[in-house]
């Protein structure tokens, strides 16, 4: 199994795309869209984008992506999807679970690269309010859905040798 890596932000140099800033579990790479595009096309993961006509979206499905900060000059963050409903200039994006004492929080990396954990109340008023925008979702029940951070690699097909 591999840890894959969690887009946190896009870059911007005032309306044109630079990099996205993307989360390896111990430090933050910048790849640009390029980048990004090659990995997806050779089979790795990258959390919180997908290709779609050869054009890099929010993966809303995979990894439940709602939207994503674009940071655009010193100070100025922006939803990369602006809507009305959203008015937050800090984005959550939930990278696992874990329970101490019978409660249960959810560890997140923010687009200003703060870890953060939320009590599970917290996290679904997050999410109801798209402060979380991905790695997590309401399900069924009301419930939180975590998104999968693990993939297993393909393994090769080695044919076996006649005797």
């Amino acid at each position: 199994m591999c840890k894959m890596r969690v887009v946190v932000r896009r870059e911007c140099l005032g309306n044109r795309e630079q990099a996205f800033s993307v989360w390896s579990g111990k430090e933050v790479i910048e790849y640009t869209g390029n980048q990004i595009k090659s990995l997806i096309k050779s089979g790795q993961k990258v959390c919180g984008l997908a290709l779609k006509e050869n054009e890099l979206v929010p993966d809303a499905e995979g990894f439940f992506t709602t939207n994503i900060m674009e940071h655009r000059y010193c100070g100025n963050y922006t939803p990369m999807i602006e809507n009305e409903n959203v008015m937050a200039n800090v984005f959550y994006i939930v990278i696992g679970s874990h329970e101490e004492k019978g409660v249960v929080y959810y560890d997140c990396i923010s687009t200003k690269f703060e870890q953060a954990s939320f009590e599970q109340s917290d996290a679904k008023a997050y999410i109801k309010l798209g402060i979380i925008s991905g790695g997590a979702r309401l399900g069924a029940d009301d419930k939180i859905e975590l998104a999968s951070l693990e993939y297993e690699k393909e393994k090769k097909v080695v044919p076996e040798k006649k005797k």
